[in-house]
């Protein structure tokens, strides 16, 4: 219930809580309810006796459902009304849980799962029912680039707050490349990291967030056979094009490393491919 007030909302209007509905002490309860933070015994007491009822009157009273939706024009209908009853049910499984249904269930005729991203604070194991795909999340992505995409087109059971600036660090970008590279040298699924790396790259070169259905078409446009090609190519350039000279220099430490490494393992495909991409950003960036 509570997951439809933000705490920005409830500081703005807290003079006029105040003053007709809620007591200090109850604004103060729902307050750290909104923080999740952990009640005492008598804020218990207010909350369910005397707080929860008046924020779900006034919730019907303004004729908000329990369930955000955002990007509901990119949505199949019947797969919108479908996903608010999959959330129904989520909701009991997880009565205190953020929950949140993305993907492209909602807006493609074909899909694989239906996921379903449950953000909690407990470490719990993903799992997969019949065709729902349940995600456990830590709540700290809430803050997360990812979650910004996968936002923008969903249904939740609270009201998503995304943040406008992101930091993409150049480590972090080549550690998502060479592990997209490995996977698809050995022919494992490599669409989740896919997803990621071409995320953030994005967000890189055009400081734009992409919402799941514009990420789902970029995607197809790397799903060939000359993909890792592709791929170093928009790295490369992307490289160039967004980090300072002095900041690239780390890959002239990568290239030291890798090259001591081939003469080892001199049949190492993923090797090669780092050289080749290091070598031609460093040569790029002049």
């Amino acid at each position: 219930m509570e997951n439809f007030i933000s705490l920005q909302q409830l500081q703005k209007a807290a003079p006029l809580l105040k003053k007709h509905i809620f007591t200090s002490i109850q604004l103060k309860a729902l307050q750290k309810k909104i923080k999740r933070q952990t009640l005492s015994r008598n804020e218990k007491t207010y909350y369910y006796k005397f707080i929860r009822p008046k924020v779900r009157a006034m919730l019907a009273f303004s004729g908000t459902e329990e369930a955000t939706a955002r990007g509901e024009e990119w949505m199949i209908k019947e797969r919108a009304g479908r996903a608010r009853r999959i959330l129904r049910r989520m909701q009991k499984k997880h009565r205190t849980a953020r929950i949140m249904i993305s993907g492209s269930f909602l807006f493609n005729k074909e899909f694989q799962d239906i996921d379903v991203f449950v953000f909690t604070k407990y470490q719990k194991e993903d799992y997969s029912r019949k065709k729902i795909h349940v995600n456990f999340l830590p709540q700290s992505a809430l803050g997360s680039l990812f979650f910004g995409s996968l936002c923008q087109i969903s249904l939740s059971n609270f009201t998503p707050e995304t943040q406008k600036d992101f930091s993409v660090s150049l480590v972090g970008l080549l550690q998502k490349y060479e592990l997209l590279v490995n996977e698809i040298l050995n022919r494992e699924d490599y669409q989740k990291n896919l997803r990621d790396f071409l995320l953030q790259m994005e967000y890189l070169s055009k400081r734009i967030v992409l919402n799941p259905l514009q990420l789902y078409i970029l995607r197809k446009k790397f799903s060939n056979r000359r993909i890792l090609l592709l791929l170093q190519r928009y790295l490369v350039e992307n490289l160039v094009l967004n980090y300072p000279k002095k900041e690239l220099a780390l890959l002239k430490m990568y290239l030291k490393d890798y090259k001591i490494l081939s003469k080892e393992y001199k049949n190492s495909a993923n090797l090669q491919n780092y050289i080749q991409t290091y070598n031609e950003a460093l040569k790029f960036a002049g």
